[in-house]
């Protein structure tokens, strides 16, 4: 009876796995599936119970960076206004610190900007800068040197 038992789990995690795609759920799945098989060998329950754990540890520590690196689970794509961070462009109406925000040019596009310290000295008309952070629809900037 057992068996029924470790293959209903096994069963249930491997639709888990299939629903979810996280890649985790599988390797215990897979070894409840084994565990079945030796307990309808009449294998005992410590048996059954050390073989699931073998087996689930072992096909993750074994499989899962390389499975997760296949699959593209890799490094995030930035996209949108987190794609800005790291750009740079050039101001097209001085930010001064006192007023609410400049305006920079990046790429094709136009950002209403804001000097990155409060107390920054004012960025001139075709200075370049930096984009730190985006806060709402206003980059955050810092002017490069040179």
């Amino acid at each position: 009876m057992a068996w029924l038992v470790w293959l209903l789990v096994g069963v249930g995690l491997l639709l888990v796995e299939a629903v979810t795609l996280a890649f985790v759920a599988v390797y215990f799945g897979v070894a409840a599936l084994i565990a079945a098989l030796v307990a309808g060998l009449g294998a005992p329950t410590w048996l059954q119970v050390v073989l699931f754990c073998a087996v689930s540890l072992l096909g993750l520590v074994a499989t899962r960076r390389i499975a997760t690196r296949a699959l593209g689970g890799g490094q995030a794509v930035r996209t949108n206004v987190h794609a800005l961070v790291g750009r740079r462009g050039v101001v097209t109406k001085a930010i001064v610190a006192d007023e609410t925000v400049g305006q920079i040019r990046v790429g094709g596009d136009y950002w209403s900007a804001k000097a990155y310290f409060d107390d920054a000295p004012v960025i001139p008309e075709g200075a370049r800068v930096e984009i730190m952070k985006v806060e709402g629809v206003t980059a955050v900037v810092m002017p490069l040197d040179g």
